[in-house]
């Protein structure tokens, strides 16, 4: 005799049959991002449309699509649930400080179902939708954050305006010429030799202009002594003279 607890375990598990539907949602929804319909699902089932629908209102076959944030009731519901507003409002919220995973708990959402919501294109382009309008209505803090800090004498804060809007290259003469120049007038005060000047000025128009400088290849150094022939002999008539 089965006990009513074991009535409800049997009613409550998933089919041979169900599992394989499952597996064919989730097959569809993470691989190529689309919601198969039911005629697509019972032809690959190799079953009828009516027993589709019926697993589909089965609650474990609910419950198990659901905790995949596979949205199966597509292709009869195109609108968001509540839910899944909730959550996408909920996580682009930016000024909520807490944890993902804190935001989603609270809304009973597993984060799996929620990233693979974001594989729904109408539920994808609120959540960007979310976010974009956020970066929009923070625009202003941050600009203040920032004016906030270059008045109170921040030189990283200075320093990233100035090369964000560019004010520091806006001027008519590029910055690598402004540097040699720079350069030149350094070396004009120390060297005195105008044809070494000039020979330095050359070369410094050659690297400004990507142009690579011939090196100079020092001459070889002979090793040990040059001995000429009447070295030679020189020796050979010492050693006769017994001269060391």
């Amino acid at each position: 005799m089965v006990t009513r607890g074991q009535y409800w375990a049997i009613k409550n598990s998933l089919t041979g049959k169900e599992k394989y539907l499952i597996n064919y949602y989730e097959l569809q929804w993470h691989l190529r991002h689309h919601v198969p319909t039911v005629d697509q699902v019972a032809k690959y089932c190799e079953i009828s449309v009516t027993a589709v629908n019926y697993y589909l209102q089965r609650a474990p076959v609910v419950k198990a699509l659901e905790s995949r944030g596979i949205p199966f009731r597509q292709h009869t519901q195109s609108e968001l649930t509540a839910t899944q507003v909730a959550a996408a409002i909920t996580m682009m919220n930016f000024a909520d400080t807490r944890d993902n995973t804190v935001k989603l708990d609270q809304l009973g959402i597993k984060p799996a179902t929620y990233y693979a919501w974001l594989n729904d294109p109408q539920f994808k382009n609120l959540v960007d939708n979310l976010a974009d309008q956020n970066i929009k209505n923070i625009k202003p803090t941050a600009i203040g954050e920032l004016t906030k800090k270059i008045n109170a004498g921040d030189w990283n804060a200075t320093k990233f305006f100035l090369e964000t809007t560019g004010a520091l290259t806006n001027s008519e003469q590029p910055q690598s010429e402004q540097m040699l120049k720079m350069i030149i007038e350094v070396i004009q005060k120390h060297v005195k030799d105008s044809d070494l000047m000039q020979a330095i000025a050359a070369d410094l128009l050659l690297v400004s202009g990507n142009r690579s400088l011939e090196a100079v290849k020092p001459p070889v150094e002979i090793m040990g002594s040059i001995v000429s022939e009447n070295d030679i002999e020189l020796e050979e008539a010492k050693k006769k003279l017994g001269i060391q």
